[in-house]
């Protein structure tokens, strides 16, 4: 039986989220300990969810935005005092069923993509918002290394930085690829740029960190999450200078 055709599959994303309800949670539990195919479906999605709150850029909401927010609420709050509280309450199933639907009508556009597929959505986020905070300033290129067959080019504007990979590997099974930032001979320092790389070998990745004060990227790859420390040799590099 191949990955796609387990009927619990589209199961993987609103278990990753937290948005099962508690007795499909710990069916969904039980289920994962005999199906390596889910399991295997969790983990390429527990990527993608780590990386979603550096996706994109923190914005300051506006002042009307909170007048607007407690409007509704005391809105609601005298329509509940004039109805009395049993208008508020709704059946268990249909609060539920409810809560199911709000929280998953996001995911279930999402589910036909696979993981690497995602993460490549994601990325294009955070390419978008360091295109916003570049103001205009000029790119220079720099050509890298990579695995055999790969073309590896780091674009930098101002201290942003964005890797440009074409023929490029996935990572082995159970990793994901790590950024570095390097100074002199210092050891590397991580950054919370993780990353996977689809079927044509083609990502662009901007990194999030400043590259201020670096004079190389290192690309290694490490377990999901990242490290604190590389655990392999890089297989991706550029220098600045």
């Amino acid at each position: 039986m191949s990955r796609g055709d387990c009927p619990q599959r589209d199961s993987a994303g609103p278990w990753v989220l937290g948005a099962l309800g508690e007795e499909e949670q710990h069916a969904y539990a039980g289920h994962l300990e005999g199906c390596a195919d889910c399991r295997a479906e969790v983990a390429e999605l527990q990527v993608v969810a780590d990386v979603l709150p550096m996706a994109a850029p923190q914005v300051v909401p506006p002042p009307e935005l909170k007048h607007r927010i407690m409007a509704v609420v005391q809105s609601e709050a005298q329509l509940l005092q004039a109805t009395g509280p049993e208008a508020d309450r709704a059946p268990a199933r249909q609060a539920t069923e409810g809560r199911w639907r709000r929280l998953l009508a996001p995911l279930g556009r999402l589910r036909p993509l696979p993981a690497a597929a995602l993460a490549t959505v994601l990325l294009a986020v955070g390419v978008a918002g360091g295109l916003l905070l570049s103001g205009g300033e000029d790119t220079t290129s720099h050509r890298g290394f990579g695995p055999r067959g790969a073309a590896v080019a780091l674009r930098v504007t101002g201290d942003h930085g964005k890797l440009d990979l074409s023929g490029m590997p996935a990572p082995p099974a159970g990793r994901v690829y790590q950024v570095w930032l390097v100074h002199g001979s210092d050891r590397p320092r991580p950054t919370h740029t993780l990353f996977t790389v689809p079927r044509d070998g083609r990502a662009q990745v901007e990194i999030m960190e400043s590259l201020k004060g670096s004079d190389k990227v290192l690309v290694t790859a490490e377990p999901p999450g990242g490290s604190a420390q590389p655990t392999s040799a890089p297989v991706v590099g550029a220098t600045l200078t």
